[in-house]
């Protein structure tokens, strides 16, 4: 009975009840409260529930429905009485500009409490879909077209991508590779600007698909960027299926095998999304990768999120690494670009026809994160734009055919993106009250207790009972934080013409050679700046006016919290060095190493492999010699034996007869396949170094790391604008120099060489030719 009533509270009709229902519960609960409860009983009820939501936030009894749903309910209660209250009580007209900046402090709260409760839909019925056995008769089993878009990215790497697509396990019968190149198209080999570079691109790409053994794509013009591209590849191809692969994205023998069975299992379905996996860290990342593995956007995006998005039949394109059915995209003009997200952009097209998607929770590609912040923030801003494109053009709350949970999740993932202006509103307001007298916030510090900290405590609780194994607490805070600023000014340009923004491509692959602070990292600086200024002024007001100690402390306090969350995101500014041509995976498991030298195997300890070596531990009982020849035999997970022969130009010793080698292994045409397919070819690798990450990490460690470095950046940056002032009041100071000098002394004047001071024709003679 209990599982009847389960399937029908996930029809469409029971969620939109359901929602009704949690909605007028919350909305009467809170009325009752706030109506027959004394302000002690108030503050008791909001610190009771909190007690209750930490001691099982951690709890495995309230992981699964329903008591999952009744445990986000109580959460949600403090949230949902902290926003009936601050609607009700501290919304108050004080003067024109006072409420014109109350408003948009109380609209960002809107914003936020708003995204918290679509994360807790989303989230609350989360569901990894399992993968479907293929059927022993091959002869069922549908074609295959494997695209990889590219444009100015490195040959190389598209080479890669596509010699392991060729080792995909399909029968190549069916499997067809393309390598659709946008960087050599006629109108580029036809421009005088770019001619040169497409020529030399066009031959080289012709040259990797002709040994690889894959078709090569051009086209004639660069129109609609991406989606064009495989647009026009969908014309010239047939396939039943498509795979759609960046150029970066290296995709495991086993993709195909664990995602084509989806499709035959339901006719219906458009889509088989699986995770993107990056081998390389982010540029925040980078800073605390030293300490522990900690998880970061796109693991909470993939791990988390997009069960929570399947839960609901709302798992979406995101642009590579998903397998699409021909029939239904051609249905709809094959990938849509009226925005430049048009991954997601064609899924809400599709669902809103009917047709089904599925999320398949295991990383089958690898690929590349931007190596610098400028590249993560082209990224991000073109996400950032796309997505609220989307919202502005094709709102998921209008577009006919949606169920209403896929309504809401689209919206929810549109919405996020407008993170920018809510929090840059959250670093200026309080300073607004101390700096410029404005009242942006009217509540004692008794209502602030009783009310804001119960729901931020428990905003807190829930996100971790949501997202612990993939965001830590205040991790949040960091990324939207360095994020905000630069986002800003490319949501306001969208929001004020949606149809502007054009398609970016993320630089891929690109070297660091020195450590540094970004130059971006200066608008941070100075919002520190305001904030201690605000405080200075909050401790000369708290003497000058105790009638208003109690907005005092409750914006001096949230001045605090600013620069505390300024601070830790100015550690994610640091630039760490990259200057390997191939990154270094770090990955666990064990291989034979024989050293000819001495003609004997032994067991070493798997560290780190990438196409160019491999990184061991082993213990011998002898001491190698310098570029020590070596054999490295290794066995994956399918049961295939990779040998390769190197040098080790790096040896380290550890202990005892026990050394760490980093060998070096020569790249040639024979052996490069073989490279490939033994490191990037085994998707059991990928998992487990993906479910590494959801280990327990020490948060306060990871915290007091960026804090060091936010301090170090701070003080960067102070030294540089001290340097900037310096030799900019140096030169106004030499200026007024000068002229006083000028008004005591008069004019210097200047001789020429053979010249008669007191003639000032000779100053104007001409030159004379020999």
């Amino acid at each position: 009975m209990f599982e009847r009533s389960w399937k029908t509270l996930r029809s469409e009709e029971g969620q939109f009840i359901a929602v009704v229902v949690v909605v007028f519960l919350l909305l009467y609960s809170i009325y009752d409260f706030e109506t027959f409860l004394s302000p002690a009983h108030k503050m008791f009820v909001g610190w009771g529930i909190l007690a209750i939501i930490t001691f099982f936030f951690k709890s495995p009894l309230v992981r699964k429905p329903p008591r999952r749903i009744l445990f986000m309910f109580v959460g949600g209660f403090l949230t949902a009485r902290y926003f009936f209250w601050r609607t009700l009580q501290t919304l108050q007209y004080t003067g024109p500009l006072d409420f014109i900046a109350m408003m948009i402090l109380y609209l960002a709260e809107c914003y936020a409490i708003s995204i918290h409760f679509m994360g807790m839909f989303i989230n609350a019925t989360p569901q990894i879909s399992k993968i479907i056995p293929m059927p022993e008769d091959r002869s069922t089993w549908p074609t295959v077209d494997v695209l990889i878009p590219a444009y100015t990215e490195p040959e190389d790497m598209v080479g890669t991508t596509a010699m392991a697509a060729t080792q995909l396990d399909y029968p190549k019968d069916k499997l067809r590779i393309h390598i659709c190149d946008d960087g050599s198209t006629i109108g580029r080999r036809n421009n005088p600007a770019t001619s040169d570079a497409a020529w030399e691109r066009y031959y080289t790409m012709r040259k990797i698909a002709d040994r690889i053994g894959v078709n090569y794509i051009t086209r004639e013009r660069n129109d609609h960027a991406k989606a064009g591209n495989i647009n026009h590849a969908m014309d010239v191809t047939s396939a039943d299926l498509i795979l759609i692969l960046d150029c970066d994205h290296v995709p495991t023998h086993d993709f195909l095998i664990n995602t084509v069975g989806s499709f035959l299992a339901d006719p219906k379905l458009y889509l088989v999304q699986t995770p993107h996996f990056f081998i390389n860290p982010t540029p925040i990342e980078k800073n605390f990768t030293q300490v522990t593995n900690l998880s970061v956007e796109n693991d909470m995006f993939f791990r988390t999120s997009h069960p929570g998005f399947n839960g609901w039949n709302a798992s979406y394109f995101c642009g590579s690494a998903g397998l699409l059915r021909r029939k239904y995209l051609e249905e709809v003009g094959g990938l849509c670009g009226e925005t430049i997200t048009e991954d997601a952009e064609t899924s809400i097209v599709l669902h809103s026809k009917g047709y089904n998607s599925v999320y398949i929770r295991r990383p089958m590609v690898c690929g590349l994160s931007p190596e610098s912040f400028s590249d993560y923030l082209t990224q991000r801003v073109r996400w950032a734009q796309g997505m609220i494109q989307l919202f502005t053009l094709r709102n998921p709350l209008n577009i006919p055919g949606l169920t209403v949970p896929q309504r809401i999740v689209y919206f929810n993932c549109c919405f996020f993106w407008f993170f920018g202006i809510p929090r840059f509103t959250y670093f200026v307001g309080p300073s607004l009250f101390l700096l410029f007298n404005l009242k942006v916030y009217h509540a004692s510090v008794y209502q602030v207790i009783t009310y804001a900290l119960p729901h931020l405590f428990s905003t807190f609780f829930l996100m971790d009972f949501l997202y612990g194994r993939t965001r830590k607490m205040f991790f949040s805070e960091i990324y939207e934080s360095v994020q905000s600023l630069f986002l800003l000014p490319a949501i306001i340009s969208v929001i004020l013409s949606p149809r502007k923004p054009t398609f970016k491509i993320t630089p891929k692959g690109a070297l660091t050679t020195t450590e540094s602070l970004s130059p971006l990292a200066m608008p941070f600086t100075l919002v520190i700046a305001i904030n201690i200024i605000a405080l200075i002024v909050a401790g000369y007001k708290w003497v000058a006016f105790p009638l208003y100690r109690d907005v005092i402390v409750v914006t001096g306090s949230w001045c605090v919290y600013n620069s505390f969350i300024v601070v830790l995101s100015l550690g994610a500014f640091w630039e760490k060095k990259q200057i390997r041509n191939y990154h270094r995976i770090n990955v666990p498991g064990t291989i034979d190493v024989m050293f000819p030298r001495m003609n004997q195997k032994f067991q070493a300890i798997l560290r780190d492999i990438s196409l160019s070596g491999i990184g061991f531990e082993v213990e011998i009982p002898f001491a190698p010699t310098d570029n020590e020849a070596v054999t490295m035999i290794a066995v994956d997970s399918y049961k295939h034996e990779h040998s390769f022969s190197g040098t080790v130009p790096r040896v380290r010793k550890i202990g005892e007869n026990k050394y760490f080698m980093g060998s070096s292994m020569p790249i040639s045409y024979e052996s490069y396949g073989d490279l490939v397919s033994f490191v990037y070819g085994d998707s059991k690798r990928w998992v487990d170094v993906w479910y590494l990450k959801s280990e327990p990490g020490n948060t306060w460690l990871i915290l007091s790391l960026f804090f060091k470095l936010g301090l170090k950046a701070l003080l960067e940056n102070v030294m540089q604008l001290s340097k900037i002032g310096f030799m900019h009041g140096a030169r106004l100071a030499k200026k007024g120099f000068d002229r006083l000098k000028n008004a005591v002394f008069g004019p210097r004047q200047t001789v020429n060489p053979g010249e008669h001071a007191d003639v000032p024709e000779a100053k104007a003679a001409a030159p004379v030719n020999p």
